[in-house]
């Protein structure tokens, strides 16, 4: 157990949701299994029903808790291991570029958004009508995810399959139009989902490079799934900053340089804003001695 407990401290964001899908997998098609061999699958088609989204909005009013759950059920083992594969795959590419924050944030409003397209589509568009239809997976998110570090960073690079280097503006268009193909292949809800979750992105990564993160809303969530405990931790670290930044009055030329480049690059990857009172202080500061 303390095994456990130590791995999950140490995991990043993105392993700790891979952790989390699997083991609800496991905890809910062990007991599914059960039932089909005593030939009770109509009572796990209804344990599965309260857990997925519904199409139908009379029967999402009664079952509001679907919004959320659905992200977390997946349909067989090809559905929940193609979907960790690209969560770790996303996640790897995501943060080498930003934060786990701002990962969790993206992750969490992509699948919403992937459920608001689902659910606008499935009470709008023709190809529905009389048709019963529902949600679940992770895709919306993971994938929303994905295409917002692609937005952000459109000239970065990866190598896929650690061979072919593509840019991410490349990559992102390669995974949309993968779903806009297969939408006549059956699935036209999941992959309306997907795209849902990509749009997302797409928006957060475009407004993230002008400076505005418009997931920073969810930063609770964050203290909640990271396990902070402690806010004087938090305070203790700004006050050493604090000190740092009075002291840069003594520094040689090339020490405020430095101090400089951090701050801008600060600005670059999350707008003037993010800066707080001392950076902005600084900066001020130092640009009157240019």
């Amino acid at each position: 157990m303390n095994d456990i407990k130590s791995y999950w401290a140490r995991s990043g964001v993105g392993i700790r949701l891979i952790i989390i899908n699997v083991a609800i997998f496991a905890l809910l098609y062990v007991p599914l299994s059960v039932l089909h061999l005593m030939k009770q699958d109509a009572v796990g088609d209804l344990i599965i029903e309260q857990l997925v989204l519904p199409g139908d909005l009379l029967q999402l009013f009664f079952k509001p808790w679907t919004l959320i759950t659905h992200q977390f059920i997946h349909f067989g083992v090809l559905h929940i291991l193609f979907n960790m594969l690209t969560l770790y795959f996303g996640y790897q590419l995501f943060t080498t570029y930003l934060d786990d924050r701002k990962y969790l944030n993206v992750y969490f409003i992509s699948g919403f958004s992937g459920a608001l397209v689902f659910l606008i589509s499935a009470n709008v568009l023709p190809i529905f009508e009389g048709v019963t239809t529902n949600a679940a997976g992770a895709s919306a998110a993971t994938l929303g995810a994905m295409i917002a570090i692609c937005a952000f960073r459109p000239d970065g690079n990866v190598y896929l399959f650690g061979v072919v280097n593509v840019q991410l503006r490349w990559l992102a268009i390669i995974f949309i139009l993968l779903d806009l193909i297969n939408l006549r292949s059956g699935n036209e809800g999941g992959h309306l989902a997907h795209l849902g979750g990509a749009l997302f992105g797409l928006i957060w990564g475009i407004r993230l490079r002008a400076g505005q993160d418009i997931a920073a809303f969810l930063n609770p969530v964050w203290l909640l799934f990271s396990g902070a405990r402690n806010p004087k931790r938090n305070s203790n670290m700004k006050v050493t900053h604090r000190q740092k930044m009075e002291r840069s009055k003594d520094l040689s030329p090339s020490e405020k340089q430095k101090q400089v480049d951090i701050i801008l690059d600060k600005i670059s990857r999350s707008g003037y804003d993010s800066l707080s009172k001392e950076e902005k202080a600084i900066l001020f500061e130092l640009s009157k001695e240019k």
